[in-house]
């Protein structure tokens, strides 16, 4: 009877198991699928094991090439987390601290108005500036070593006090590699191989230097305003290695959470630290730690990890320290309203009932229009709409995105009509009145482009960006 009762048991979890993973894999599928993307890659660890992970898609498309569990993808600002846990590693061996300043590890370092500590370099307040121009998306600097691109951005002065504002600064990250390759006395590269890629079993994530020769590395891609795939610019990464330019497979990406959750590169103590909300100097509580954000998901989970949008990927790794679980996807298009399929996955996972992807509205209105024309479009809108077609995401913000394409597309005419039809059916949406004034601002229309303004004016009075934009128009008036 025991037995039977034993067998009974194992059979049911079996089951729950083939029937979560199965849940699992349809959820990538159609996550492709619905969103047009070239590649998924996803996967789960619990308890020190890999228990599921999914390859949905092309990492070339071009060539046909299908993603594999060897396929790396840029983690984009994920980076940022591995260079993190590489300063606490030093600090838990004394040989930093953390509010010290910046200089005291890189005495070569221009003199500032203000000083700025290794801490602020972490939580973003330290003043030095984000990106300008195109060193974000199209950067063709090489730079040769740490060094040259920690002067290279440490020439400029600072923005603001450090410790008064949080500005998300990628390339103040390149000081932090700057301080471990002087503490550590190795290369930015040696010691992340050594001290973290090593430990974690990380056996196949490396720096993404473009003008190497990297098997298995996967093609990024973006969408163009006729929603076409594009192969997203040439960027040079050596500018931001340490905050956004370090590739790696799915497995691996699981295996640094895993690795964050067992206590293996750094200790309980240390990860708390990390996870400890940043305080401006006034008083303001920022929901950013040290290299990882954290909170509690839409499901009542606490969590922590980190999220990456880099030129042609976007990407997530989320570890949810009480269940003892990471999830991580990797998508190798970057491209609007794509949600975090990682926390969605975790979900289905513990057993949450969710929505399964839906297709994008705006996706399909601006194809049918390139296709056939704007009235071919706003009769498909209003028939999705009648039905109220859940097979589609129907919002306001999907119109918005069909009226942007439009105006980039240069069909200026067509974008009045889908923002007029917008406003008059939803109008509490401020957005609307504003895409609405563009559209007549680009016709040469200022009146219909103001008086469009002041109604989103009316709606949001406080808005610095509108009441700049109708001083503007005003000025062009007179």
């Amino acid at each position: 009877m025991i037995k039977v009762f034993f067998f009974s048991i194992l059979f049911l979890t079996i089951s729950f198991s083939q029937n979560t993973f199965h849940q699992l894999d349809s959820y990538c599928e159609q996550y492709v699928k619905r969103n047009s993307l070239p590649s998924l890659s996803a996967g789960l660890i619990m308890d020190n094991r890999i228990v599921w992970t999914s390859y949905t898609g092309n990492t070339d498309l071009e060539n046909d090439i299908p993603v594999t569990k060897y396929s790396l993808y840029r983690i984009a600002s994920i980076s940022k987390s591995i260079t993190a846990v590489a300063i606490m590693q030093l600090v838990e061996q004394g040989k930093i601290n953390l509010d010290s300043s910046a200089r005291k590890y890189l005495p070569f370092l221009p003199q500032k108005k203000w000083s700025f500590t290794v801490r602020q370099l972490l939580n973003h307040t330290s003043g030095i500036r984000t990106y300008k121009n195109d060193e974000e998306f199209n950067n063709k600097i090489n730079f040769k070593s740490v060094y040259d691109v920690v002067m290279y951005v440490a020439k400029d002065s600072l923005d603001y006090q450090p410790g008064t504002k949080y500005v998300y600064s990628t390339l103040a990250y390149n000081l932090l590699a700057g301080i471990i390759e002087r503490v550590s006395g190795l290369s930015y590269q040696e010691y992340l191989q050594k001290n973290i890629f090593d430990v974690a079993g990380m056996s196949s994530t490396k720096l993404d230097f473009y003008n190497k020769i990297i098997p298995f590395r996967v093609k990024g891609y973006q969408k163009n305003a006729q929603r076409e795939f594009e192969n997203s610019p040439l960027a040079d990464l050596t500018i931001k290695f340490p905050g956004g330019g370090i590739l790696s497979t799915v497995e691996d990406l699981l295996k640094f959470g895993n690795g964050l959750l067992q206590f293996k590169l750094i200790n309980k103590q240390t990860l708390d630290s990390m996870l400890t909300e940043t305080v401006l100097n006034g008083g303001r509580k920022i929901q950013y730690g040290l290299g990882l954000d954290f909170g509690v998901d839409n499901y009542g989970r606490k969590f922590f990890g980190h999220a990456g949008g880099g030129t042609g990927f976007v990407s997530r790794i989320t570890c949810y320290p009480e269940e003892n679980v990471a999830v991580a996807h990797l998508i190798n298009c970057r491209d609007r309203n794509l949600i975090n399929v990682a926390e969605e996955l975790a979900a289905i996972y513990f057993g949450e009932k969710i929505s399964f992807p839906k297709f994008s509205l705006s996706d399909t209105l601006t194809k049918t229009t390139v296709k056939f024309s704007i009235d071919s479009a706003l009769t498909y809108w209003q028939s999705v709409e009648l039905k109220k077609d859940t097979n589609f995401i129907l919002s306001s913000a999907e119109i918005q995105d069909f009226g942007i394409d439009l105006l980039t597309l240069n069909k200026t005419k067509d974008a009045i009509l889908v923002f007029t039809r917008l406003t008059e059916t939803d109008s509490t949406f401020t957005p609307g009145f504003i895409g609405l004034s563009d559209a007549y601002n680009r016709e040469g229309n200022k009146g219909m482009a103001l008086r469009n303004l002041k109604k989103a004016q009316k709606l949001k009075p406080n808005d610095v960006s509108i009441q700049s934009q109708i001083l503007n128009i005003e000025k062009e008036e007179k």
